[in-house]
């Protein structure tokens, strides 16, 4: 189980200040040593007081400044790569999701803004005459989406017919009209 968490506060005392900052010390340099045992890389920690210059090194002064002049001798692009890598990577698999729940969004909008536009010309608010080219194309992708869509949802519920043989059928074979439609029509392609 680990350390209860301690309120962080200025320590008032000088004794019990150098108490608490050596054993912070020695707790880090401890949770150091087996980081780079654990993960099998190397690691220092330099500590500096700056009211009684006293540094703190750890391995050793030589073996941080080798390791550290290793850091410096890396190029800029490679050194920033490596230190914002978590961080980007955390940043760009949150980007891509918002961008596919974006993408999903627009989709919806744009399926009803068509829906209320097939509404209005089948109220007669609006005709067909009325509406621009790009409505119109656009009308004519998602009625012709819809009705792929539909297409494929009746033939897993009815499997055994096939694509040209028409779904509604009178006991004459003639194909059933509603109100509203027009036998001589053919749906929407002559409205």
């Amino acid at each position: 189980m680990g350390r209860p968490k301690v309120k962080l506060a200025w320590v008032e005392e000088r004794k019990r200040r150098a108490t608490v900052c050596q054993r912070r010390i020695k707790e880090l340099i401890q949770m150091a040593e087996e980081l780079t045992i654990v993960c099998d890389m190397s690691a220092c920690l330099v500590f500096y007081n700056r009211k009684n210059g006293k540094l703190v090194a750890w391995p050793s002064l030589e073996e941080a400044q080798s390791l550290i002049d290793c850091y410096n001798a890396l190029p800029e692009t490679e050194r920033n790569m490596k230190a914002d890598d978590e961080e980007s990577s955390f940043i760009k698999t949150i980007t891509k999701e918002i961008e596919k729940k974006l993408e999903l969004s627009r989709k919806s909008v744009e399926e009803l803004k068509m829906d209320n536009l097939m509404l209005q010309i089948k109220n007669g608010s609006r005709m067909i005459a009325d509406l621009s080219q790009t409505e119109i194309e656009k009308l004519k992708s998602y009625a012709s989406k819809k009705i792929e869509y539909y297409d494929r949802e009746l033939r897993k519920q009815h499997p055994n017919t096939s694509g040209n043989e028409p779904f509604l059928e009178d006991d004459d074979g003639e194909m059933k009209t509603y109100e509203g439609e027009s036998s001589e029509s053919d749906g929407a392609d002559n409205a």
